[in-house]
């Protein structure tokens, strides 16, 4: 299809997706985006802030067709009722939304860089971890760390879970997850603990994911136990576990690759104990976890405020757009 600046393409395979464009310049397109032409009298920016809607989105998907690869049905699409104000208000609401728009993605684009930097930061303190380019001293994680696995109580007793005992499973920790972990999907009580191999490690306690998923990490922020998917590193007088948890991370291939199993991958606690990792002066790595927790800060802030603009720009919609009602 053929398309220029004056449409604007709607994609309407896997509608959900609400993927909706104006392009400024000329083209063809696939027949898996539609090019609509506003009519006389209807504002362009408005036409495609009313097809980004929730609303529309859900009248759009009750009609779809296929279920792995839905489409959505084009004539669906063009009978749906909407509110047409006067071109001039519809030119206001698109302004106040297109920089509602713009702030949202100012906001994800500074969460994203804050993202990066904890990364960056390392490799500028420490140098690459899988060189030690600037020559640290080496020790073994099992000279330098306390490595306790974690258990699961059987599932067919209830009396096991849901008290006050955070209880972590690999899918609490991923590459997403803040450094920090306090909260859990899953709880455990007292008598879970007793009663399996499970074991409250202490805050501070760096969870290596090191079973089917391995290498990623997240520090306890409180105490909390967990499942067999974990080996939980409690750091020595010469680590910091902000500086262990970011070194793990960064070594995720060589834990990947030194992992042994059949049916899955899991890396032992002998083989993990048995891994030499740099160990940069204690100052070094305090004034490193210093750095992170400011980061940490600002990168709460900055999804606080990502989160508070995706509200904002939803409100403004649902109360500028009305609901075609």
């Amino acid at each position: 299809f053929r398309f220029d600046s004056r449409h604007v393409l709607y994609a309407k395979l896997r509608p959900y997706l609400n993927k909706v464009a104006t392009p400024d310049f000329a083209g063809r397109c696939s027949t898996e985006l539609v090019p609509l032409l506003p009519r006389a009298g209807v504002d362009r920016a408005f036409l495609a802030h009313l097809l980004r809607r929730e609303e529309t989105v859900a009248f759009v998907m009750a009609s779809a067709t296929g279920a792995r690869m839905p489409r959505a049905d084009m004539r669906v699409l063009l009978s749906m009722p909407v509110s047409v104000p006067p071109l001039h208000e519809q030119r206001r609401i698109a302004g106040i939304l297109d920089r509602a728009a713009r702030i949202q993605r100012l906001r994800a684009r500074a969460a994203a860089r804050l993202r990066a930097f904890a990364p960056a930061l390392f490799v500028k303190m420490f140098g690459d971890p899988a060189e030690n380019s600037m020559g640290w001293s080496v020790a073994r994680i099992g000279d330098v760390c306390t490595v306790i696995g974690g258990g699961t109580p059987r599932r067919n007793n209830e009396t096991y879970f849901g008290s006050a005992i955070p209880w972590a499973t690999p899918t609490d920790v991923t590459a997403l997850t803040d450094l920090f972990i306090a909260r859990t999907k899953e709880s455990i009580t007292e008598m879970g603990l007793r009663e399996s191999s499970a074991r409250l490690v202490p805050a501070g306690a760096v969870l290596l994911t090191s079973r089917a998923t391995i290498g990623y990490t997240a520090i306890a922020a409180s105490p909390m136990a967990t499942n067999q998917g974990f080996a939980n590193l409690i750091c020595g007088d010469r680590l910091i576990p902000e500086y262990l948890a970011f070194w793990l991370r960064a070594r995720r291939t060589l834990l990947e690759r030194m992992a042994g199993g059949t049916i899955f991958k899991e890396i032992s606690k002998s083989t993990l104990k048995g891994i030499e990792i740099p160990l940069p002066p204690l100052f070094l790595q305090r004034r490193h976890a210093k750095l992170l927790e400011r980061s940490r800060c600002v990168s709460i802030r900055a999804r606080s405020a990502s989160e508070n603009s995706s509200i904002l720009t939803i409100s403004l919609m649902e109360n500028l757009l009305g609901d075609g009602r």
